[in-house]
């Protein structure tokens, strides 16, 4: 008898327990590195170790001048297609400026 009640609360609950599942599916996409951005065009850019005379004397002045900040000092210029990081006078990256696609049927 107790086996039986024992045995019905175990069966009701483990059919309440399956009832809740849900589940959940996602679709994956995966894009190799090399395909990210082959529709972007080329841009010129500073390379590390140029002096910020020889970007500016390359690329002109900078849309906006970020003052250095931290230890060591670490300023940014902006330019239209990329940002420049100096560490004091000497560049120590550049990076592409981020441009969302205007998609125009939407």
């Amino acid at each position: 008898m107790i086996q039986r009640k024992l045995l019905s609360i175990a069966l009701t609950c483990s059919l309440g327990f399956a009832a809740q599942i849900h589940y959940v599916t996602a679709e994956e996409i995966r894009i190799p590195v090399g395909e990210q951005a082959k529709d972007q065009v080329l841009v010129d850019m500073p390379t590390k170790g140029m002096s910020k005379e020889r970007v500016k004397a390359l690329f002109g002045a900078p849309l906006e001048e970020i003052p250095a900040k931290g230890q060591p000092p670490i300023s940014r210029w902006k330019y239209q297609e990329f940002t420049v990081y100096f560490d004091n006078n000497t560049v120590i990256h550049c990076v592409r400026n981020f441009h969302p696609k205007v998609n125009p049927a939407e």
